[in-house]
């Protein structure tokens, strides 16, 4: 118990310091800012601490194709982070494969690597333009999902066209020591 305790100690003198060295920063325009890792901590806790009941209350079925909410929190450098839509490429029961769905244009260069794909209409959200990084597959525990959005799909022809970026990708490919 007193390791705990030292721990917690040690982890609220951390974020003291941190909130102290950022305290007065405008974050009104900026992403990945000191509020939204703070805003994040609160966040997680809060899932690990509702996790027992959280898989009982989610009876909810979810198949690859379906788009759903996913907190993916406070991440370093490009990663993905914060609230976006993501597509199911695979349920693992409380862990999900996912990709994040961004409505950012590609550059010409990004487009021209074949590793975003436009993604079609997306029932049951928006109509607008969209694109997933292959890159971006991501493990996901089902707690990160907000289960109070509305849950939308997508069409074979979409999830044929990201499993043949994969495919196209070098994701996958191996290469012995010898290519290098």
């Amino acid at each position: 118990m007193q390791e705990l305790l030292n721990i917690l100690n040690t982890t609220k003198n951390t974020l003291d310091n941190y909130y102290e060295a950022h305290k007065t920063e405008d974050f009104s325009n900026k992403r990945n800012s000191p509020k939204d890792y703070l805003e994040w901590i609160d966040k997680k806790t809060k899932i690990i601490m509702n996790s027992p009941e959280f898989i009982e209350k989610s009876k909810e079925y979810i198949v690859r194709g379906d788009v759903v909410w996913v907190e993916f929190g406070f991440n370093i450098g490009e990663e993905f982070s914060g609230r976006h839509p993501a597509v199911v490429l695979k349920n693992g029961g409380k862990t999900l494969l996912v990709l994040p769905i961004t409505s950012k244009q590609p550059t010409e260069k990004q487009l021209a690597s074949k590793i975003y794909v436009e993604i079609g209409k997306i029932y049951n959200f928006k109509t607008m333009k969209r694109w997933v990084n292959i890159f971006n597959i991501n493990p996901i525990s089902i707690e990160k999902i907000d289960f109070t959005k509305k849950k939308g799909n997508i069409k074979g022809i979409d999830l044929d066209t990201i499993s043949k970026a994969f495919l196209d990708s070098d994701l996958f490919k191996y290469r012995s020591s010898k290519d290098n």
